[in-house]
């Protein structure tokens, strides 16, 4: 395995390690306080607040965003793996499954 794709393996690794065990603590906050599953997302700017009162619903959320993010950052790692290597055309190519990927979240909202 080359050095791109053991990055690539790791983030991706790490990323639903790190997503998981935010949820797993999330549903195990909502069985001890007996409040159950939450039925809604906390907002990003809620979330600092949200995880501070052990709220069950912000630490769902924080796994949910940490899942999602994590193709991003294995894309831009992927950017500068490639920048590093002197690679344009895939650097170019990356770069512009970037910018769909960003655009698919922009015009997914409205």
């Amino acid at each position: 395995m080359d050095p791109v794709e053991r990055m690539v393996s790791r983030v991706l690794g790490i990323g639903i390690v790190v997503a998981v065990v935010f949820m797993l603590g999330g549903v195990a906050i909502g069985v001890v306080k007996g409040d159950g599953l939450p039925q809604s997302v906390v907002a990003f700017g809620d979330l600092p607040s949200g995880l501070a009162e052990l709220d069950a619903a912000a630490y769902l959320s924080l796994g949910l965003l940490v899942l999602v993010a994590t193709p991003f950052v294995r894309v831009i790692g992927s950017i500068v793996a490639f920048a590093l290597a002197h690679d344009r055309r895939y650097v170019l190519v990356t770069a512009a499954v970037l910018v769909v990927m960003c655009l698919g979240v922009l015009l997914g909202r409205a």
